[in-house]
């Protein structure tokens, strides 16, 4: 039985937002969603690193465990890309007709209110 695309969706939200992966190198630990989001950064109180290379060593572990995150990710979004169902939407995106955008709701209270007082905040 085929999973619902929104069954698909949802599994890949969640991978995306809850995937992680685990990096340590030089008594610098990092944990990292494949989203991005440090989940955990560690250093050890014993490892002295020489400052210049702190930086640097760290944003390189947060981006191998984000990348590693990811690559656990690829393999859904794989598998809905390669859904006919999602084929068949972004062909017939490409096939709709340009329409005009319909009425915002601030157009609307301006042509309808048009001697309101304005506000310096939200009608700049």
């Amino acid at each position: 039985m085929t999973e619902s695309l929104s069954t698909q969706m949802d599994r890949l939200a969640d991978a995306v937002t809850n995937t992680h992966f685990s990096v340590e190198s030089e008594g610098i630990s990092v944990d990292v969603q494949a989203n991005g989001h440090v989940i955990a950064l560690e250093i050890d109180d014993a490892s002295i690193l020489d400052s210049r290379r702190l930086g640097p060593l760290i944003a390189e572990l947060i981006n191998e465990a984000r990348d590693r995150a990811q690559a656990q990710v690829e393999d859904l979004v794989t598998q809905v890309q390669a859904d006919p169902r999602v084929a068949t939407i972004v062909e017939q995106l490409s096939d709709t007709p340009e329409r005009s955008l319909p009425y915002n709701a601030q157009d609307q209270w301006d042509e309808d209110y048009q001697y309101r007082p304005k506000s310096q905040v939200f009608d700049e």
